[in-house]
């Protein structure tokens, strides 16, 4: 038996491994923090002896890819890695992944002299998570979340915890309801959570998040819903701000809402512009979002009457629309305005340790900071510079354990850039559709097959450090990411650094027994919990407090309160919808489930979800087969036709990742349709410089049978 991380998706559930024979077998591990065992968890020993995976390291030699020997691979990535930081320009290679691994990979990063390393936020947490920076100093997902088991009201908006699976969020969420939690939900599609959990759905029209929530803050403030004395003490509400031009007197009033002359200039409060900003919007409610002002009444009593123990959902998936980071901002704040943040049931700051294994900083600036300084991640800015070397190009592209077909908008775009990029270097377990284009595949071991660094677990308020422990040997050439990595800094001449030496130092960094360490599988480090943050330390914000006024947006051009952009898009035609997406529960964005066998015929194919009434204007009936047309990218599909009563008129909904095109993986070939060739990757947030997925309009045909 050995303590291990689920890695069948990203969230690292903690489990255990047991071997009889050739037999492998997963369980949830109990005593693990975030226990957890899913579908997906489930079928994870089926890769072992996968007919498909990658058995060895690939090289290209012409129009294919042919087994080589680890010397071979590893000396041609050296070769063209070496030639960029010989002529003076490390930046001109790209590093992408998918959160596993980041630790390794942002220590090669900066070892190596490139700032870009990128992620997939700018398709999932990206608003979100620029919106925590800017207003809570926080970070993505995992560093705040509602104190669920406590919690007696929440509310979810556009996130689907039973299906973008964590089991351990839905035992958490479970634990709640059991004590008489409610839950509400702002989704246009009814969604698992909202159908067997919320007491209340709302059909929000897709990208008018903004405008509701700035609505409820309006009408809280209206009828004073909200903690007087923590926006004073904890928040910059009261600080006064010039009309004209919105920039910051640097003096503070001494109510909440205040508007008055200093300098011969108008001021007000930042509170103030914020209730304006709502003001500007409650008044067209209905016709920007389709939600009704009993709605407004209803969320705002139920976490007004509940508060602390009252939260709106931190969120996760929430690249949808060109003002999603002002929408979350907004979150952020009618959070801060029940006073719950970091208290028993409310929104709660994770207090897990951070690890660093690098020191130096790289100064050139990240290839998608230059169009989004603030942006977390925009990945969409690579292709871009594989394609026209602005404004600096990219040359070499390391894809580690991620798909990026099945991650990215507007397909076209990602294949011609990555037929087109000089060196691509592709480290994985499946042959995914990335693998294709690669001059070198470096096949990695199977998470069964590997040692991994102990690592501080994610989805955990509370501070824990857990273990990932070899369960088999390697069954073919193979080798794990630790070593790809350790092989590359010791062959370019960054480092002799070696795993046991990593490992050393993360045990040191986090003050941990290594031998109660590797004994229990997980130890927890002792600490508070609730009323830390900002109470007894200041948050990571310039102020060190809760901004609803942000001087980080305004130094760089943009609106610095939450505010609602008017839109221009729209369905202007009965067989033309808003585009939605969303993750399936049986499948991951990465390689590693789609062709899965039992997991494929489990969800084989990603139907278009359509309203019963609008299908039946158009002629469509269920399982009717149609034609999907862009009016963004020009792309057309087939896809299936299921209808049901749970999503708006004006909107359409399918499950991304599908549309797999690589003939190595055999069982995932040829399932469904690929939803990202119908999303633009033009129509981005100009803060977070993520991609509003859902501002993308198509018109369905029906095909003639």
């Amino acid at each position: 038996m050995v303590f291990q991380r689920c890695y069948m998706c990203k969230n690292a559930c903690g489990i255990i491994v047991t071997v009889e024979g050739k037999s492998v077998r997963v369980s949830a591990n109990r005593n693990h923090p975030q226990p957890g065992i899913c579908g997906r968890g489930a079928a994870g020993p089926y890769l072992l002896t996968h007919p498909d995976r990658l058995k060895g390291p690939l090289i290209r030699q012409g129009d294919s890819l042919v087994q080589t020997t680890w010397d071979k691979a590893m000396d041609e990535v050296v070769k063209r890695l070496k030639e960029l930081r010989d002529e003076g320009h490390p930046e001109y290679l790209a590093i992408t992944f998918h959160d596993y691994g980041k630790e390794l990979l942002e220590r090669f990063a900066h070892l190596y002299g490139t700032p870009n390393l990128i992620g997939h936020e700018s398709v999932c947490h990206g608003p979100r998570t620029v919106a925590a920076q800017l207003v809570l100093g926080a970070e993505g997902p995992r560093s705040v979340d509602p104190d669920y088991p406590n919690s007696k009201f929440v509310v979810f908006i556009g996130r689907n915890p039973l299906e973008g699976i964590v089991p351990d969020i839905v035992r958490r969420i479970d634990e709640g309801r059991k004590r008489g939690m409610k839950i509400a939900v702002l989704d246009p599609r009814r969604s698992a959570i909202a159908e067997r959990y919320a007491d209340r759905w709302i059909p929000i029209r897709p990208g008018t998040d903004s405008a509701f929530v700035l609505s409820l803050i309006y009408f809280m403030i209206r009828e004073k819903m909200y903690d007087e004395d923590f926006l004073k003490r904890y928040s910059n509400a009261t600080l006064l701000v010039y009309e004209d031009d919105l920039t910051s007197t640097g003096k503070y009033a001494d109510e909440l809402l205040y508007e008055g002359v200093e300098n011969g200039r108008k001021v007000a409060t930042a509170f103030y512009l914020l209730m304006k900003e709502g003001e500007r919007v409650y008044g067209r409610l209905k016709d920007i979002t389709g939600a009704t002002y009993d709605d407004v009444k209803y969320l705002a009593e139920n976490l007004w009457n509940n508060r602390p123990a009252a939260a709106i959902d931190d969120g996760w998936h929430t690249s949808f629309s060109t003002d999603s980071t002002y929408a979350w901002m907004a979150v952020f704040i009618v959070n801060a305005m029940l006073g719950n943040l970091d208290k028993k049931g409310g929104l709660v700051f994770s207090k897990k340790e951070k690890v660093k294994l690098y020191s130096d900083e790289v100064k050139t600036q990240r290839i998608d900071k230059i169009r989004y300084p603030l942006a977390y991640a925009a990945f969409q800015e690579v292709y871009k510079a594989i394609l026209t070397s602005s404004p600096y190009p990219i040359k070499a592209l390391m894809v580690v354990g991620t798909n990026l077909d099945g991650r990215d908008p507007n397909s076209e775009l990602v294949r011609r850039a990555l037929s087109k990029v000089d060196f691509l270097v592709v480290v994985d377990v499946m042959p995914s559709d990335v693998t294709q284009y690669a001059h070198v595949v470096l096949a990695e071991s199977t998470y069964l097959e590997r040692d991994e660094l102990p690592l501080p677990v994610g989805w955990t308020l509370e501070g824990w450090v857990d273990v990932h422990q070899k369960a088999v040997e390697p069954l073919y050439d193979t080798k794990p990411l630790w070593w790809i990595i350790l092989e590359l800094e010791h062959k370019l001449g960054l480092s002799n650094t070696t795993f046991s030496e990593l490992e050393k130092a993360i045990v040191d960094q986090l003050k941990v027994n290594r031998e109660e360490l590797y004994a229990k599988g997980a130890v927890k480090i002792e600490g508070e919990l609730y009323d830390v943050y900002p109470y007894k330390r200041p948050l990571s914000t310039p102020s060190g407090k809760v901004e609803i006024y942000s001087e980080t947006l305004r130094k760089f051009g943009y609106y610095p309160i939450p505010t609602y952009l008017e839109k221009n898009v729209a369905p202007r035609a009965i067989d033309e919808f808003y585009l939605t997406t969303g993750h399936t529960l049986y499948h991951t964005q990465d390689s590693v489930t789609f062709d899965i066998p039992t997991l494929i015929k489990l969800a084989p194919d990603n139907p278009i979800t359509m309203n019963k009434r609008r299908a039946e204007v158009l002629g469509i009936k269920d399982n009717d087969e149609v034609e999907l047309v862009s009016l963004t990218t020009g792309q057309r599909v087939r896809a299936r036709v299921k209808l049901t009563d749970g999503i708006r008129e004006d909107t359409v909904f399918t499950y991304f990742g599908f549309g797999r095109h690589s003939k190595g993986e055999k069982f995932a070939y040829g399932h469904g349709f690929d939803v990202n060739s119908l999303i633009s990757d033009q129509f981005a947030d100009p803060v977070s410089g993520s991609v509003a997925q859902s501002l993308n309009i198509v018109k369905v045909v029906p095909l003639k049978k």
